[in-house]
């Protein structure tokens, strides 16, 4: 019992500092490292089963917010494209995990769990769930969202540009 109490707190304090640093899902990173941290210093941590069987009905929970009838209504007019998403993204998906089990010596749940699109707390809940290594799955998916969050506003930035650019001499040559 001391050493699921010690970890809460560790995962706890951790949490609460990767919160207020405001890290993507800092409150999830943070535990996890702190733990992470506590248990190679040579640290025993504990988390008992009915605790994570808690966690994973937690986030079935939350996930099931966000489901809701107006959420269904626009699924009529949005099909086309959420099957256009969801099939390029599980196709890529699956080409990028077998890439990265077959060149990164991960093992095969890791490796399309870590490639997966989705929200870096469910896949990684996921990923525990089926005997994945969560903590390789959170750190992967860690750094793709930092990558996408700080690229994309670049991109769509320079786009902008171009688009206006074009746009500009396009409205000149109509005045000629």
């Amino acid at each position: 019992m001391n050493h699921f109490l010690i970890t809460l707190l560790v995962g706890s304090i951790g949490g609460f500092i990767g919160y207020k640093l405001r890290i993507p899902a800092g409150a999830m990173l943070g535990s996890m490292l702190a733990v992470g941290i506590y248990s190679t210093l040579g640290f025993q941590v504990y988390m008992p089963y009915q605790v994570r069987l808690g966690v994973q009905i937690g986030v079935g929970c939350l996930l099931g917010l966000s489901l809701n009838r107006e959420t269904l209504k626009q699924l009529k007019t949005l099909i086309l494209p959420a099957l256009i998403i969801t099939v390029s993204l599980l196709i890529c998906s699956l080409v990028t995990g077998f890439i990265l089990y077959k060149l990164c010596k991960l093992d095969i749940y890791t490796a399309f769990l870590s490639s997966s699109a989705g929200g870096m707390m469910e896949i990684t809940m996921l990923a525990v769930t089926m005997g994945a290594d969560g903590p390789k799955v959170a750190v992967l998916h860690l750094v793709r969202m930092i990558t996408v969050v700080s690229i994309i506003p670049l991109l769509l930035h320079i786009a902008g540009k171009l688009l206006q650019k074009g746009n500009n001499q396009k409205n000149r040559l109509e005045v000629l």
